[in-house]
């Protein structure tokens, strides 16, 4: 944070330039207004808004910070505070980290719910079903066309000890990654990376070859943060974007390359894939922003809908 007062010194010095683009301003109060943010951007754009003489105040809840003005100054709010951000675009991304509370309690709720359903695997009247309409059997995907194990594959474990082991994991890498992107968006991230994770893992084998587990998608998380927080280092030196890549392989070597029942390649290549996703949503926050909370929401619930819909093809095949 000890670069900001800099930079909004620096637009200070250039009060009248223009934002980048024209837009409508109801969607950028929106954006900045309407949402809440980390303290420490809150205290930014108040900087920002005091320079320019807009009346405001910084509000507290347990969701967060938000800035507050008058309706009649709502677009004027809004249009200084976008000024601000699009000279600032060149900055090192900025994550900003939802309170922990609200992330936590959303996540470990998604993760009971997901330990439910993905028990029913264990069921003896229903496991010999489901192992052979969802493994990640690579000749069914490859030869056969059936893209729907690359999902369905995620959501079947070998034995309870596997499934407790990656929602133990998983739920502590998705309230971090939840915190920075919104649960929408990271929960969509992690299971593309996870997607992705098996197809590539079935490919490099070629061969006869079946995997399961959600720990393509747990090892995806992984990647995706390490990528972001690379992205997020203040400085450019090579130190610095090298330890946070060294520290993930560490953690993935140490996490996923023991037990009988490991595969290696999907914890590798679920890694490599959130690893690659992550720089480039990293990449892409860094001009557009994180998405409102309506977006977020849909992108949360297509995530939903996607294991439903792969689940549902199994199932008619």
């Amino acid at each position: 944070m000890r670069s900001q007062p800099q930079s909004i010194a620096l637009w200070m010095l250039h009060p009248h330039s223009e934002p980048q683009s024209l837009c409508d301003y109801s969607a950028v109060a929106e954006r900045y207004l309407h949402r809440p943010v980390s303290k420490g951007q809150a205290e930014i754009w108040s900087l920002v808004l005091t320079a320019r003489d807009v009346p405001h105040k910084i509000l507290h809840s347990v969701y967060g910070y938000r800035i507050a003005v008058p309706p009649d100054h709502e677009n004027l709010a809004a249009r200084e505070i976008e000024k601000y951000e699009n000279e600032n675009r060149a900055w090192p991304l900025r994550l900003e980290v939802t309170p922990w509370y609200p992330n936590a309690q959303s996540t470990l709720w998604t993760m009971l719910i997901l330990t439910a359903i993905f028990s029913i695997s264990f069921s003896e009247n229903w496991r010999e079903r489901l192992i052979a309409i969802g493994s990640g059997d690579v000749d069914s995907i490859l030869r056969d066309g059936q893209w729907w194990r690359l999902v369905t594959a995620l959501t079947l474990h070998a034995d309870p000890p596997h499934l407790l082991g990656n929602m133990v994991i998983g739920g502590l890498l998705m309230i971090w990654l939840c915190s920075l992107l919104g649960t929408g968006l990271g929960w969509g991230i992690v299971l593309l990376s996870g997607i992705l994770g098996n197809l590539t893992n079935a490919m490099v084998h070629g061969e006869a070859h079946s995997s399961i587990g959600f720990s393509t998608v747990v090892f995806g998380a992984l990647g995706v943060i390490i990528a972001l927080q690379t992205l997020s280092a203040r400085r450019f030196s090579l130190k610095d974007r090298v330890i946070p890549l060294g520290a993930g392989l560490a953690l993935l070597g140490f996490l996923g390359t023991h037990g009988e029942r490991t595969d290696l390649g999907a914890h590798l290549f679920g890694f490599m894939s959130g690893l690659i996703l992550g720089l480039l949503t990293g990449q892409i926050l860094k001009t557009s922003g994180l998405p409102c909370l309506k977006t977020d929401h849909i992108v949360g619930m297509i995530t939903c809908l996607v294991p439903i819909l792969a689940w549902l093809v199994a199932f008619q095949y």
